[in-house]
């Protein structure tokens, strides 16, 4: 994925936060993904859309972009939002078709 396929498909995360209400709250890092609430997971995940935003559009941090967009689907995932088809299709329709639905 291109650095602006990646910020398509983190735009479209970010309005579904918005409309849904997550704020954006980093976790504490002393705790694991499991012990975390629906909510705190998606507040998390929210708060890491800045980071890919800004990482995606520095070509050494392209590691870094993809380890955080993984952690921003994942997140989504546990939180029964979408299920791992549905994140897959997210990045392919993004590659070949534009914005993802």
């Amino acid at each position: 994925m291109t650095s602006g396929q990646i910020i398509s498909v983190i735009e479209m995360y970010e309005d579904l936060f918005r409309k849904a209400l997550i704020p954006k709250i980093r976790m504490d890092p002393k705790r694991t993904f499991a012990s975390l609430s629906n909510k705190e997971m998606l507040a998390h995940a929210h708060f890491l859309t800045d980071g890919v935003k800004q990482f995606a559009k520095d070509p050494e941090k392209r590691r870094k972009t993809g380890s955080h967009l993984t952690a921003i689907q994942m997140c989504l995932s546990f939180a029964n939002w979408y299920t791992l088809e549905e994140l897959m299709e997210h990045n392919r329709r993004v590659m070949t078709k534009g914005p993802p639905l």
